[in-house]
């Protein structure tokens, strides 16, 4: 297994986010996987942020527990993120019997700019009454079409990789991509982001 030091900014721009929506992209299930549920797994989330480290594989050890399946989390395992390799977590492995190691890396991350056109907005009363007769009386009272100006926003988006892999053979037995609108809520973020993840595992029949 390859170094896992890999998206060492995934949980801390997740952890910059709040409303967000994240879509599952696309999904692969190895054959031979397909229905065979995982055993142990060692849930690996490498952030800048240790909160936000921690938030993540506490939170998806939860949902495997749900589905009674073992977790074991790396921030407790291996506390230094630097130390992660496939040297220690072997003997961790071994002892703890676990059987998958599921890892999640960043990918990709865009901003999308938009613009939004200018609209007219109306100001003033709905009915129709005397002042409408003359264009003194409709001035005066303050009816008015106002244009609203045109505006850009920016959208932060970020593609999430998670693998598992067979923890004896280091062979990859699911992949999921997923896409993320970034807001500002920690727990939020990461609570969608592991549903998203754990739903397309539910529907492969791996949890």
């Amino acid at each position: 297994m390859r170094k896992l030091r890999m998206g060492i900014a995934l949980l801390g721009v997740i952890a910059l986010s709040s409303c967000a929506t994240t879509s599952l992209l696309t999904s692969w299930v190895d054959p031979e996987a397909s229905g065979k549920k995982l055993g142990n797994v060692l849930v690996v989330g490498v952030a800048r942020s240790a909160p936000a480290r921690r938030q993540f594989e506490d939170g998806f050890a939860k949902v495997l527990a749900s589905r009674k399946i073992g977790a074991l989390t790396s921030y407790v395992q291996l506390p230094d993120p630097a130390a992660i390799d496939e040297a220690a977590v072997k003997p961790i492995a071994q002892k703890e019997k676990v059987t998958h190691v599921l890892i999640v890396r960043l990918v990709d991350r865009k901003t999308v700019t938009s613009y939004v056109p200018p609209s007219p907005a109306y100001y003033g009363p709905g009915a129709y009454p005397g002042y409408y007769n003359s264009w003194p009386g409709y001035y005066n009272h303050g009816y008015a079409t106002a244009i609203r100006p045109g505006y850009t926003y920016e959208t932060d988006y970020v593609n999430l990789e998670t693998n598992v892999y067979d923890a004896a053979t280091g062979k990859i037995v699911w992949s999921g991509l997923t896409r993320t609108e970034l807001g500002s809520k920690v727990q939020e973020q990461i609570d969608e982001f592991i549903e998203v993840i754990s739903g397309a595992m539910i529907r492969d029949k791996l949890i």
